[in-house]
Order: structure tokens, then sequence, then C-alpha cells
């Protein structure tokens, strides 16, 4: 055996021992987080990781104000010993998965119990409050974790807490609100994401990342703006009669609405899948197209990233309070959808051929403006084209959400052929990429301009 080959060895051995025998204090990388690019050795091997100064978030997003797992293939940041410890893309890889899963089943099918309720405390008000309550003490014991499967389960109970709470919220608009004012409060639903990301953003950076403030904070400001909500929300609790009886099959027909018997919000869910799969090519991937595309040095990046997402969450904001008043004003909803689409489309050019900094900050703020318009108007869509929403709300958005959810688990798998298109050996082509986002976006716009049914 070669010296180098022993030495591998015996530095493979130190490191399982340390692992076993430290305790480690693991963050899921699901926080919004700025993220450090780096290269470090391993034994014979160069690695290169994304490290993530992380912040708790509870809500997609991306991102996601259709569900909250994000499922990017970051890597999850923890204290080892006092020391930064960083878990491979294959470590952080499986709790993400399975949190991504149960987010995908826990919106719908939550949902769909919270339609059939008959609690006297109303349909709605149980399943958010208690959504919540489960997700911050997933939350907790996530923070405590000492081994992979424990932050495994941890991060599934906190996905099926906050998405139960999202799915039960989210039917509030067809329910409560009337068509005219949809595009309002779609707006005010659509932002939050970006709010929120923006607001846990500062929380850390006051709390630190490490002790219990980095989880405490962010779950009293988010129980209390939740109390707040459930206090003012006003409902007569249903009777069986009214909402018929619960059946085992409701869970499983609960991830089901036939596109073909409604044409208009199969087109609806299917042009946010694909602008939505557009939205995560960019985030997923913006770390590595500054470096490895742009070349821009490793120490920048932090605060680069900051200053993109900023300019996101802002252009986000701005646009989507903007689009669902004047939906609601002209009293159209597809014409606003598909011009945000062909907006995306746009920004998506212009992040491929950007030469700088500049160039892609341009693309982000343009896409930003977009998909705030999308989202301050999509609710109010599909709310409009929506089955049975006077039984089945809950179940119905909760369906919706999975266009939102499902891209982020899409996104990572079609990343890696569209690199490889026109990629010289060695390389990846991230104009392809871009370029193919691009094509997602326009789809999505082909996709709701020939919905029926809906102005």
């Amino acid at each position: 055996m070669s010296a180098r080959a022993s030495r591998v060895d015996e530095l493979a051995l130190v490191v399982h021992h340390r692992r076993k025998s430290e305790d480690r204090a693991r963050r899921v990388a699901s926080l919004f987080a700025i993220e450090r690019t780096f290269e470090r050795d391993e034994g014979a091997h160069r690695v290169r990781a994304t490290e993530r100064d992380v912040g708790v978030r509870f809500g997609d997003g991306q991102d996601r104000p259709g569900g909250v797992d994000q499922g990017n293939p970051e890597t999850v940041g923890g204290n080892v010993g006092g020391e930064r410890h960083i878990l491979s893309h294959r470590e952080a890889q499986d709790p993400r998965g399975i949190g991504a899963a149960c987010a995908l089943f826990a919106n719908p099918i939550f949902g769909r119990l919270s339609d059939k309720s008959t609690s006297r405390f109303g349909q709605r008000r149980p399943f958010i409050l208690g959504g919540v309550l489960v997700g911050i003490i997933a939350t907790f014991f996530l923070g405590a974790a000492t081994t992979v499967p424990m932050i495994a389960v941890a991060w599934c109970i906190a996905q099926v807490g906050f998405n139960t709470a999202l799915a039960a919220t989210v039917a509030v608009l067809p329910e409560r609100v009337p068509a005219h004012k949809r595009g309002r409060v779609s707006a005010w639903l659509g932002s939050g994401s970006q709010i929120g990301a923006v607001a846990g953003t500062f929380l850390v950076q006051g709390t630190g990342t490490q002790g219990v403030w980095m989880f405490l904070a962010p779950a009293a400001l988010a129980l209390v703006l939740v109390v707040i909500f459930v206090a003012g929300l006003k409902e007569a609790p249903r009777t069986r009669a009214e909402v018929g009886r619960f059946r085992l099959a409701d869970i499983f027909t609960a991830l089901w609405i036939n596109p073909f018997r409604l044409p208009a919000f199969g087109l609806a869910w299917v042009g946010r899948f694909l602008v939505w799969t557009a939205l995560a090519l960019l985030t997923t991937y913006k770390t590595y197209f500054l470096s490895d595309h742009l070349g821009l040095p490793k120490e920048a990046l932090p605060n680069l990233l900051f200053i993109s997402m900023l300019a996101l969450a802002a252009s986000v904001f701005v646009s989507s309070l903007l689009a669902g008043w004047l939906s609601d004003l002209v009293k159209r909803r597809k014409v606003f959808v598909i011009a945000a689409s062909l907006g995306y489309a746009a920004a998506m050019i212009v992040v491929a051929t950007a030469t700088g900094f500049d160039g892609f900050l341009v693309g982000v703020a343009i896409g930003g403006l977009s998909q705030g318009a999308y989202m301050g108007v999509d609710y109010a869509l599909v709310s409009d084209v929506l089955p049975d929403s006077d039984t089945e709300a809950a179940k119905g958005m909760g369906v919706f959400n999975l266009s939102s959810t499902v891209p982020q688990t899409v996104a990572p798998v079609l990343a890696p052929v569209l690199l490889l298109i026109g990629a010289t050996p060695g390389s990846q082509n991230y104009v392809a990429l871009y370029v193919g986002a691009a094509v997602f976006a326009l789809l999505g716009a082909a996709a709701i301009a020939v919905i029926r049914g809906v102005r």
C-alpha cells in the first residue's frame, strides 16, 4: 500500500471516530442564509462546498408560497466541538429529501382533513394554530439534533406542521374573500414569503447563528402573528351533514384533482409549475453562476448574494401588491399572470447573457418584479376556477400548492442535463441553464393563455 493511500485511510478513520464522539449541532440548510462557496481538501480529493450562515425561516419557500420545503441541493452547516462543520451534499440531501416528501403530502392531505373538520373552534383555526405549534416544537428539536436521522425526523415533522398551517390559511381566500378583493389578498399571501425571508435575515443578525435565540426569536414572532390572525378569524362550526362523512379514501383523493374534468384548474396548475421550475433553476444555482460562470471572487459572494436577494425580495413585494390591486381594479387575472410569465422569461435571458454582477442584478430585479406580479394574482386566478370551493377549498388549494413544491425537486434533476448542453469537457453551460429556464416560463405563459372560463 502506498504512503498516500495509507494516509487517506488514516484520515478516514480519524474523521469517523470524531464524528461518532463529538456532539454535532447541525442546522438544516433550508433556513434562509448567506452562502459562501469554497473548496477544501478531504484526503486525496478536492471538494466543493457551500457554507451557509443560517437563520430560521418558517416559510418557502421560494422558496415557497406553495410549500415550506425548498429542496435545494445545498449543504447543511452546524457546529462540531466549537468548529464550523459542513455536511456533504450527500449527507444534506437525505434529510432534505425526506422533508420535501413530507411537505409534498402534508399540504393537500391536511387541507382535506381541515375541510372535513367539525371542531367547535372552526374548520381552519385549529389547523392553523396547531400546525404552527407543531412546526415550532419540531424546529427546536432540529436545533438540538445530534445525528442525521434525528435531523431528518425533526425536519419532516416541521414540514408537516407548517404545511398543515399553510393549507388551512390559503383556504380562507376562496372561502371568505369576495371575488372583487381576491387580487389584493392574493398579493399579501404571495409576498408573505419574501417578507418572512428578509425579516428572518435581519433577525439572525441580532440573535447570531448559535444558541437558543436563533430558534426562539423567529418562533416567538411567528406564534404572535398567527395568534393575532386566528383570533380575528371568525368561524362558525360546520356540521357533519354540511361537510360529509370522513372516509379513509379522502386521504388518497386529497392528492388528486382530475385536470381533464376541470381543465381550467389543471392549466393553472401546469402554468405555475412551469414558471416555478424556472424560478427554482435561478435560485438553486445562483451561487455557482456567480463564482463559476462570472468568475467573481469567493470572498465577495456573501455580500453580492445578500444584495441580489434583497433586490429580489423588494421587487417581489412591490410588484405583488401593485399587480393584486390592479387586477381587482380592472377585474382581470389572466393578463397579469401571462405578462408576469413573459417578464420572467425575459429576466432569465438577461441573467443568461450577463457578463458581470450588474447584469445579473438587473436580471434578478426583473425576475423579482415578474415573480411578484405572478404571486400577486395567481392565487386569485385559481380561486376563480377552484372546484367545490364551498366544501373542498383547502384540498383544492393544497393540490394547487404542489405546483410550487414539486419544482424544487424537479429543478435539481433537470439542471445537470441543461448544464451539459453545448458545454466543453469539464465545464458547465450556465447560459443553456437559464435559457432553458426562459423556455419553461414561456410554456407557463402559454398554459395560462388557453384557460377558459376566467378573464
